[in-house]
């Protein structure tokens, strides 16, 4: 998840951007700029949290060191991320865990304390790091969040948005023979079950079906 032929090709290219850094071939700078897509493992891990939670860009934001639990195999979403104020916690899947992990060691050798954000490449990002010295990194707002799909959408050739794994995460789980609407609102964070149908593209005798057997038995 998501499994369709426009995802794959978001994540193999961000593969063949890592394999480059890896080997040198590619830095913090391409053609002459400061290049989104880097650092390359740190985008991946965006790219697999997105992709194995359903967060929205701004949940993705607020998420801090200690909100984090690899042991538990979970992830606390707090209320100040969230756009209906609320908290909840979604698992860590066996696929989101390794590049996750390795985020949290490498926040955690560099001295972030437990209530620092968690996904701030001003950490990481040679560049930005120079500019810092020994400061503190700045937080990480939207605008480089933007900046990433934006040359990503740019290099894939087709659009896409934080917002769209969403929708997909939503749309796959649905697609599980043990679809149940509870189990999908539960990881998106949602009040209601309405708000849980909007972010599901089905076909109207899908969409009918689930409603006949989920809200009106």
């Amino acid at each position: 998840m998501p499994n369709c032929d426009r995802f794959r090709r978001h994540f193999a290219l961000m593969e063949q951007h890592h394999e480059k850094e890896q080997s040198g071939a590619q830095s913090h700078v391409l053609n002459g700029r400061a290049n989104a897509c880097y650092p390359a493992w740190f985008w991946l891990t965006v790219l697999d949290t997105l992709s194995y939670t359903g967060m929205r860009q701004n949940q993705l934001l607020h998420v801090r060191l200690c909100d984090v639990n690899l042991e538990e195999h979970w992830i606390d979403v707090i209320a100040a991320g969230s756009k209906n104020h609320r908290e909840f916690r979604v698992p860590i899947t066996s696929r989101l865990r390794p590049r996750l992990e390795m985020l949290v060691m490498r926040t955690q050798e560099a001295d972030a304390s437990p209530t620092e954000q968690l996904f701030n490449v001003n950490r990481f990002e040679l560049r930005r790091k120079a500019q810092q010295g020994n400061a503190s990194p700045e937080p990480m707002g939207v605008y480089p969040l933007r900046s990433f799909f934006h040359r990503l959408s740019r290099e894939c050739r087709f659009a896409v948005s934080p917002h769209r794994f969403r929708h997909t995460v939503a749309t796959n789980l649905m697609k599980s023979p043990d679809r149940n609407l509870q189990a999908v609102k539960r990881p998106l964070g949602h009040s209601s079950l309405r708000s849980t149908l909007e972010y599901i593209d089905q076909d109207i005798d899908s969409l009918r079906e689930l409603l006949e057997q989920e809200l009106w038995v």
